[in-house]
């Protein structure tokens, strides 16, 4: 009975956010695999992509990585790349139809995948349906700071914060990890996420505080002229497979962009290995994880 209110104050919420929303929407997803062109569609002045990856999921119509244009500002982020948990083909502008839109492909993340994402979800847990993005990359003598604006937005929101169920988002500049904002990593767990209408998403990590500009800067340092630097934007679901996160990246040189509130970005910070969890706090958590799955409809 709980879970049945909160999911109806839940779509009240939204509706509310999507009327305030208005006709200013205009994101136009196109679903890509090709880590170029994704590559090119972020690049500005003063860096050259030396080589591209990209570790993303597929099944059927549902891809998890792609292009997206925005012709009238939806969050107010230009264009750019949007990666996913999910399908990201449903998270083109419009109403946000499902409180619980889930694509489970069902994917373990790799060792080397936990590494980067257990450090930025608040604790040890098992994540699946990755979507990784490696940048290698020069810059010219005049740069020595790179930007870029993100909006992060997940399905956890609002009914699983607390939870080992808080997908994360993951930057890695260098090998540090930059993506902090109020002193807190990027997840569904973050105490700025909020309700947000635009797209399919339920929440947003909202940096104003409730001001309506969900636009995150994160910068960081490089030196001057310097060759093969690497750039790692990694997302994925945390605890199952199920209720998806994604994040829209746009704006990638040396020139700050304008617009969006500071991330964590110069301090280039290395966030710590988290604290091991008990056998009971995990014992806890396979319960839930069961009766979730057993609750959810997966695509």
């Amino acid at each position: 009975m709980k879970k049945y209110f909160q999911t109806q104050i839940k779509v009240m919420s939204g509706i509310l956010a999507i009327c305030m929303a208005g006709n200013v929407n205009a994101i136009a997803i196109t679903a890509d695999i090709d880590a170029n062109n994704l590559a090119s569609s972020i690049l500005g002045s003063g860096i050259t992509i030396n080589s591209a990856t990209l570790s993303s999921q597929s099944s059927g119509t549902a891809t998890s990585s792609g292009t997206y244009t925005n012709a009238s500002g939806t969050y107010g982020i230009d264009s750019g790349i949007v990666l996913s948990s999910g399908n990201v083909n449903d998270y083109n502008d419009g109403p946000n139809n499902n409180t619980q839109n889930t694509t489970g492909y069902g994917v373990s993340a790799s060792i080397a995948q936990e590494g980067l994402l257990d450090p930025v979800s608040d604790g040890s847990f098992d994540h699946s349906d990755v979507t990784q993005f490696d940048l290698n990359f020069d810059v010219d003598a005049s740069t020595s700071n790179i930007f870029f604006n993100v909006v992060f937005g997940s399905e956890e929101y609002d009914e699983w914060v607390g939870t080992s169920f808080i997908d994360t988002f993951g930057i890695y500049l260098n090998g540090a990890h930059i993506a902090t904002f109020n002193g807190e990593t990027v997840n569904a767990d973050h105490p700025d996420m909020t309700f947000f209408g635009g797209t399919e998403l339920d929440g947003l990590l909202d940096p104003t505080l409730g001001t309506g500009d969900p636009v995150m800067l994160f910068s960081g340092l490089v030196n001057a002229g310097s060759s093969n630097n690497t750039l790692t934007f990694i997302i994925a679901d945390s605890g199952d497979d199920t209720f998806d996160s994604t994040v829209y990246i746009s704006g990638l040189s040396n020139v700050d962009p304008g617009g969006g509130t500071q991330g964590g970005g110069n301090g280039a910070q290395q966030v710590s290995e988290p604290a091991s969890i008990s056998l009971f706090g995990l014992g806890l958590t396979g319960l839930v994880a069961i009766r979730r799955r057993k609750t959810s409809a997966v695509i």
